[in-house]
């Protein structure tokens, strides 16, 4: 398909979308390619696909960060049941941790502790086990007293 034709489909694809999903796609820069994947170029590298623009239509923004992060079911399974006992933040070295949309989230704050979680923490769980011994965990946590 043609660089020009490939525009139009990107610009007519992307109409069809909410705008937390283009949020989230111009966050990371992504791109339609011809198979209507919406990937990532970057560095001279190969080209990473995040999802298929029908994954696009059919799921939400937490469904996206965790394809981002490839979290497995558990874990999208656990957070899609308890996600309002969470708030969203980044963190920046000026600033310091800051609330923001689940499109641009960075870190879940469980509300109860404050415990901050940080999505490359939970990247580096592997095991079903280990991850419910974490929730166990986060869950046991004492309330905050600065909720």
């Amino acid at each position: 398909m043609g660089e020009e034709k490939l525009e139009e489909l990107e610009r007519a694809l992307r109409n069809e979308l909410s705008e937390d999903k283009l949020k989230f796609i111009d966050k990371y820069r992504l791109q339609l390619n011809s198979r209507r994947h919406w990937v990532c170029k970057k560095n001279q590298t190969p080209e990473r696909v995040y999802f298929s623009h029908k994954f696009a239509m059919d799921n939400g923004i937490l469904e996206f960060l965790f394809r981002k992060y490839q979290f497995c079911f558990a874990k999208l399974k656990y957070f899609r049941k308890n996600l309002d006992k969470f708030s969203f933040c980044k963190y920046h070295p000026e600033k310091g941790f800051y609330k923001t949309e689940l499109w641009d989230a960075e870190f879940f704050c469980h509300k109860q502790s404050g415990t901050m979680i940080d999505f490359r923490y939970l990247q580096q769980i592997r095991q079903v086990e280990v991850f419910q011994g974490f929730i166990e965990w986060l869950e046991g946590l004492p309330a905050s007293e600065d909720k």
